[in-house]
């Protein structure tokens, strides 16, 4: 019986899933957790410089607020713009009490990297960390929006509500970054 309610409900859209996790249905809340909780970690281990304890911890409190806040959903809302605009909030408010992305650049060096053998497996593992270190020294609100737009998918419109600014501020913000990235990048070569 249980199998089949699971069957039933892992059909529904999100929006859905939330008007039955505001009526206190737990198994749509289990549904919902399965379908977001891995994109979510990887969003939070991006937002929050690669923190994999911290990662973890914050798609724990973002769940424990989905259920807090179930009933102030509005199924007129994307879900997406929603649920992303609570997880880039717990963001926000870590990077208020901490300087984890100032810190980035340090705990990278002090990662132990693995032994590789190959020189173009050495090239392809410092351009990523390279990037990696590029994205995360852009200026929070360039960085955020970068995070939304490019490895989240949500459209400009989406990313605009979710940080509480214009679109052409998106717009904006998302052409420095990228226009910064790319040079960074070029001088690699």
């Amino acid at each position: 019986m249980r199998r089949s309610i699971a069957n039933t409900l892992q059909s529904l859209p999100d929006a859905e899933l939330m008007l039955r996790i505001g009526q206190g249905e737990h198994e749509a809340y289990e549904v919902l957790y399965e379908r977001h909780a891995r994109r979510l970690g990887g969003f939070f281990l991006r937002m929050l410089a690669y923190d994999t304890a911290k990662a973890e911890d914050m798609v724990q409190e973002l769940f424990i607020r989905i259920w807090a806040h179930r009933t102030s959903y509005r199924a007129a809302q994307p879900f997406a713009t929603w649920l992303y605009a609570m997880a880039y909030n717990l963001c926000k408010n870590d990077y208020r009490h901490e300087a984890v992305h100032k810190d980035y650049a340090t705990e990278c060096s002090l990662r132990e990297e693995p032994i590789v053998t190959t020189d173009a497996t050495i090239e392809r593992r410092e351009l990523r960390q390279l990037l990696r270190q590029t994205i995360q020294a852009l200026p929070e609100a360039q960085r955020d929006a970068f995070l939304l737009h490019y490895d989240e998918e949500l459209t400009v419109p989406e990313v605009a509500r979710i940080m509480g600014c214009p679109e052409g501020t998106v717009k904006s913000r998302l052409a420095t970054a990228l226009a910064t990235i790319k040079k960074q990048m070029n001088a690699y070569k």
